[in-house]
């Protein structure tokens, strides 16, 4: 085997899906692991739904990912231009072997009756495809459709009686049968290449030794290994894998935006963890493993281990994935992230707690919490004063004992200390520990549950568990 190319050749016709980044992540890890080249080629030759947005936003969610490129539009390679709109003159060219070999024809059906052929196919019990009626017009009929204004698309005349056998590097052997395919265009009425065309000439042309890609293209293999034959070109290896099914084991909807990797990014998910997942998502790591990090991701990464079945996308598990890297990061990386995330309101908690509080109480809410948005949403909860006060007399009672006894507590405002007093304050009190704790953690973070109390008021300071109470209390505390 050569140098191993892979490629992913996204449409910018929408934010990045999960699906097509985990095919990016398995083409990526594969390169890697072979020590080879990744290419990005942009398929944009849809003109009305293809937008600069989308691909500016592919490459930045790719690149946030941890995913980068060899070759690609932005930053060039050997083989481009590396977005298919520029390529034009290169696809010509290829068509023009085809006519001359006289292995295509020109087609002038309509939209309306191509779809009237497929209904009555429909309603015969019949698969749809094409009667390959234009093939058989006279030079004479082509002449008077052209008089008449109509543009051709381009198809491609499928061969009779021959069987296409394709060994792919996931399914094993797959054979089909030419009687059961149509001619299909390889060049639309408006001059622009099928992606079936495509993709074969750029795949050829880029040296792309193996195209993982989901399932579902699998239908569109035999009619690539076609013209890869015609035009005399070397095919890649093929590996079609399982597509990413949803918890009701129906195809991961384009549609759901939470399924967009932009949802994720917003969401406060990490990259590390949703490149890892990705890569759990119909492949499997060595003994089981799930939590893989570094350069273990492409040196474990197998085609061997890539199964035949769906893929489950489960939130759950994902969620999972993500509050252990949490749980597990580096505490200063982890406040790094957060910065990424949260701008300057992360500085600003850091700031008014001091750096060795701040750094306790990031301890504290990285265990509660499944992304960086809820860590900001707690740290905001748990440093800001808020105005909300207590009007049950019960509660009132128990705050002005908690004020009187910590304003009096001149021990060293640590975990221990604070830890033993907070049990001889409550029995002094006279509450059962039911109402006194959540009372006292409710004044400090809005919520009866939630972290230890003696981590937190050690985390939030002395003066800021007394501002808290105090504000709670209001008037009713002077």
């Amino acid at each position: 085997m050569g140098r191993v190319r892979t490629r992913f050749a996204p449409s910018p016709t929408g934010f990045l899906h999960l699906g097509g980044a985990r095919t990016a992540a398995f083409n990526w890890a594969l390169a890697r692991k072979e020590k080879g080249d990744f290419i990005l080629r942009i398929e944009d030759t849809d003109r009305e739904r293809s937008k600069k947005q989308f691909e500016e936003a592919i490459l930045e969610d790719l690149r946030w990912l941890g995913i980068e490129w060899d070759e690609g539009p932005d930053r060039g390679g050997p083989y481009g231009p590396y977005r298919q709109s520029e390529r034009g003159e290169i696809y010509q060219s290829f068509i023009a072997q085809l006519r001359t070999k006289n292995l295509i024809y020109p087609c002038y059906c309509t939209v309306e009756e191509l779809e009237k052929e497929r209904k009555e196919a429909l309603k015969r019990g019949k698969a749809p495809r094409y009667s390959g009626r234009c093939f058989f017009l006279s030079s004479e009929e082509r002449k008077q459709r052209e008089e008449k204004g109509i543009k051709p698309s381009w198809r491609f005349r499928i061969p009779e009686g021959k069987e296409i056998v394709l060994e792919d590097l996931v399914r094993g052997k797959v054979v089909f049968h030419t009687s059961f395919l149509g001619d299909f265009v390889v060049l639309k009425s408006d001059g622009i290449p099928t992606y079936n065309f495509a993709c074969v000439v750029d795949d050829a042309l880029m040296n792309i030794s193996h195209v993982l890609r989901g399932e579902e293209h699998l239908s569109n293999t035999p009619y690539q290994v076609l013209l890869y034959q015609a035009l005399e070109l070397t095919p890649p290896l093929f590996a079609h894998v399982p597509i990413i099914l949803d918890e009701e084991r129906a195809k991961l909807s384009k549609r759901r935006g939470e399924v967009n990797l932009r949802f994720f990014k917003e969401e406060g998910f990490l990259p590390e963890a949703i490149l890892n997942y990705l890569l759990t998502l119909g492949h499997s790591f060595p003994e089981g493993r799930e939590i893989i990090e570094g350069e273990e991701l492409y040196t474990l990464f197998s085609l061997e281990r890539i199964s035949k079945g769906g893929a489950i996308f489960d939130p759950a598990r994902l969620n999972w994935w993500n509050k252990t890297y949490i749980h597990r990061m580096d505490i200063k990386k982890l406040e790094e992230k957060l910065i990424q995330w949260g701008g300057e309101k992360v500085k600003e908690f850091k700031e008014e707690l001091g750096e060795e509080r701040f750094y306790l109480l990031l301890d504290l809410v990285r265990e509660e919490s499944i992304t960086l948005k809820e860590m900001v949403e707690k740290l905001r909860d748990y440093v800001s004063v808020k105005e909300e006060k207590v009007e049950d007399e019960t509660q009132l009672k128990i705050l002005k004992f908690l004020l009187s006894s910590l304003e009096r507590f001149n021990a060293s405002w640590e975990e221990k200390e604070i830890k033993e007093n907070l049990r001889l304050w409550q029995k002094e009190s006279g509450f059962p520990p039911s109402l006194f704790y959540p009372v006292l953690r409710w004044s400090l973070i809005g919520r009866e549950e939630g972290p230890e109390l003696d981590r937190l008021l050690v985390a939030l300071g002395k003066e800021k568990v007394l501002e808290k109470i105090k504000a709670r209390m209001g008037n009713n505390g002077n």
